[in-house]
């Protein structure tokens, strides 16, 4: 395909003929001569190769075809043709096919997302009226077929009322998950509950010390060491005061984006939890809210509203003042979450990975904004 390109911006002087059944006219220049040899090495190689990933064998599609069909059988639904793959490579696999009713997703995931399989199948299990119905497994490739669940994207619609229902969604089904979180941590949803986060403001810190003094270009200023010995405190002191206030710890999403939410006229569905972990409840919400204030242009009124939406589904759980202020501390602890959501912080190499370091200075300057907001936010919940 890239020689196909390639040649396709060729000077219009180039000598194009039409392809009468003989050698396509791409492999006739070196170009096109090297992708076809590259990729009849690669699949002599993936032929010779047991430990290569399955979607990179030859004939892995008819076998997916063959292996849908069977897990159709009891529904009475069959494969129209139309398919369309949105991911690719030897271990993942992302493909949406049409049916005679409702269209069908066949997802496999390979390392480091080998866990989102046992979770989406505990989720369908807890919560289907929440996650899509899974139809059928296949093991071999880490893979399941699903259902398509109806609706747009939460992040076609702009309607204030749209956000709302789905942050009232949210709402009840973490409260649902309550009393689940053993389960989920099993199952391989990460942990992200209070005392494990407490644990990681250090080493994070220390890290993004050292990515400060790496800092070559400015503006915009590294933060300075009181900056980060100012934020290790807030980051513990906000973390301290939502244990504090008990709010139960449940299911949560460190990839809540609308992309992640269909919205039908029945019932919000949340989708890809490979980012599924057990968390704070507040973390899910502000992942969302942040959304909802790029998405309605900063509207705060409307915004409001979709924070009330939310919280009036925990006033059971505790006291209305405890509530707001938890909603004061929560920002900077979501942000944190997205920081140490994997482990690249740990490893990365500022000198070789410049943009990368960036990412982290970013995110670590976005916390010591909260931070310093945080007792501004306080102060007002409790007048």
């Amino acid at each position: 395909m890239e020689a196909l390109e390639q040649n396709e911006r060729a000077p219009t002087g180039s000598q194009w003929l039409p392809f009468d059944g003989g050698i396509p006219p791409f492999i006739d220049i070196p170009e096109g001569r090297a992708a076809i040899t590259k990729a009849l090495q690669e699949t002599s190689s993936h032929l010779s190769n047991k430990e290569i990933g399955p979607f990179a064998k030859p004939g892995w599609l008819k076998d997916l075809f063959e292996w849908i069909e069977t897990r159709l059988d009891a529904t009475g639904l069959r494969i129209t043709g139309a398919i369309r793959q949105l991911n690719a490579s030897s271990t993942f696999s992302l493909i949406r096919l049409e049916t005679t009713g409702p269209a069908i997703w066949f997802k496999a995931t390979g390392e480091p997302n080998l866990h989102e399989l046992p979770i989406s199948l505990s989720l369908a299990r807890l919560f289907p009226e929440y996650v899509p119905a899974i139809l059928g497994v296949h093991p071999t490739w880490n893979g399941w077929l699903s259902q398509e669940a109806l609706g747009m994207t939460l992040g076609d619609l702009a309607e204030s009322l749209v956000w709302e229902r789905v942050a009232g969604d949210l709402a009840r089904l973490q409260i649902a998950s309550v009393g689940n979180c053993a389960e989920l941590l099993a199952s391989g949803c990460k942990d992200r509950r209070l005392p494990k986060l407490i644990e990681l403001i250090d080493p994070f810190l220390s890290r993004m010390t050292d990515l400060m003094a790496a800092q070559e270009k400015r503006p915009p200023e590294p933060l300075t060491g009181s900056n980060l010995a100012f934020l290790r405190q807030r980051l513990k002191e906000a973390c301290s005061l939502l244990q504090e206030f008990r709010l139960p710890e449940t299911l949560a999403h460190t990839d809540f984006n609308p992309g992640n939410i269909l919205v039908s006229p029945t019932r919000c569905c949340f989708l890809d939890w490979a980012e599924g972990c057990v968390s704070h409840p507040f973390i899910t919400f502000e992942y969302l809210r942040e959304h909802a204030r790029r998405r309605l242009c900063q509207d705060n009124a409307l915004v409001e509203r979709i924070a009330v939406a939310y919280l009036r589904h925990w006033r059971p759980f505790v006291f209305p003042d405890a509530l707001m202020q938890a909603t004061a501390f929560s920002p900077l602890v979501a942000v944190f979450v997205t920081a140490i959501a994997g482990k690249t912080w740990r490893s990365i190499d500022p000198t070789q990975d410049t943009r990368l370091a960036g990412y982290f200075r970013s995110l670590t300057r976005r916390m010591f904004r909260e931070a310093t907001e945080m007792a501004g936010r306080s102060e007002r919940c409790l007048n």
